[in-house]
């Protein structure tokens, strides 16, 4: 069996994750995994200068569908919604903390304790908002590569630190390296964070049904959530939207908060909703109906044509 993976460290350290999740369930399990250097590795722009969806996640899928591997694993935010046909999103194992964190590697420093014009690294329009937003004092400067390089260029360039998913972090036990993790309702994280999707072929019902026997069901509900609030609201990769769907054990009810973020950043629509954990996609629904309401779709409208206000998202990030 053959499982398809970008070829970064944090890639195929999830992937190896999960290739112990199914050895535990089949322990003569054989797999080997084929790395894929992505559109999105290979492409050191900033993503809002390169505006495409899948940019990590296309050639790996591609390998699936031509029968060059059995599946693929994803980091679930960058698996866009317009996946082949022909592919499912067979499962989502247990999620990791979604939030986002500061990494200050020169004085430890938290956000609130940085000087006036301090620059903070990072890739992302939503956090390079969030941050422009809850600290307007500081500076907002692209940074790529992975966790690692982003560390090591942050020294180097004398950034004053930068902003990175936890999971990730997690996951490679650099945990030590987090100066602060930050909120939720400030740095509401894209959706998907802190999850992981695992694709195969729709027709390959055995490996299905192996899939779904290390799936976390709580986690799986939530994404469900999540993205079909993303697909109901039209929001591209290049939408600067926030979203978290929160399900505790024994709770009936799903929690779903979402903020979406106008161009310029000066606008923001959140909604925080609650409903049946027993029906998350009509939650996600729910959620994207007061957000159109309250003016979403202009934004998102106004995202879409990105390429036409490069200016003005070169001012957010330098």
């Amino acid at each position: 069996m053959v499982v398809a993976t970008r070829a970064s460290k944090l890639a195929t350290h999830q992937t190896n994750l999960v290739i112990s999740s199914l050895r535990e369930i089949e322990p003569d399990l054989k797999i080997r995994m084929d790395k894929v250097t992505t559109k999105g590795d290979r492409d050191s722009r900033p993503f809002y200068v390169i505006n495409q969806t899948g940019v990590f996640e296309k050639e790996v899928n591609e390998k699936v569908l031509r029968y060059k591997a059995d599946f693929a694993v994803h980091s679930l935010k960058d698996l866009h919604a317009g996946i082949s046909e022909k592919l499912v999103v067979a499962c989502i194992p247990k999620r990791e903390r979604p939030n986002d964190v500061f990494i200050n590697s020169i004085n430890n420093y938290k956000l609130h304790q940085l000087e006036k014009d301090s620059i903070i690294g990072t890739s992302s329009i939503r956090r390079a908002i969030q941050i422009r937003t809850k600290y307007p004092k500081l500076r907002v400067k692209s940074i790529r590569g992975n966790i690692e390089t982003r560390i090591n260029r942050s020294k180097e360039n004398q950034y004053a630190g930068i902003i990175l998913a936890e999971a990730g972090i997690e996951r490679l036990g650099m945990k030590n390296q987090i100066t602060q993790r930050l909120s939720i309702q400030s740095f509401t994280p894209v959706p998907g964070q802190g999850a992981l999707a695992i694709v195969c072929r729709k027709d390959d019902k055995d490996l299905l049904k192996m899939l779904k026997r290390i799936e976390h069901k709580t986690s799986y509900k939530e994404i469900q959530a999540e993205r079909s609030l993303t697909e109901s609201i039209g929001a591209g990769c290049t939408v600067p939207m926030g979203a978290l769907a929160t399900l505790k054990n024994k709770d009936r009810l799903m929690t779903l908060f979402a903020v979406v973020y106008s161009l310029d950043g000066r606008k923001s629509i959140k909604v925080k909703k609650q409903y049946n954990a027993a029906y998350p996609r009509k939650l996600g629904q729910m959620v994207a109906e007061v957000l159109i309401s309250k003016g979403a779709k202009e934004i998102t409208k106004e995202w879409n044509n990105t390429s036409m206000n490069i200016d003005t998202l070169d001012e957010l990030i330098e």
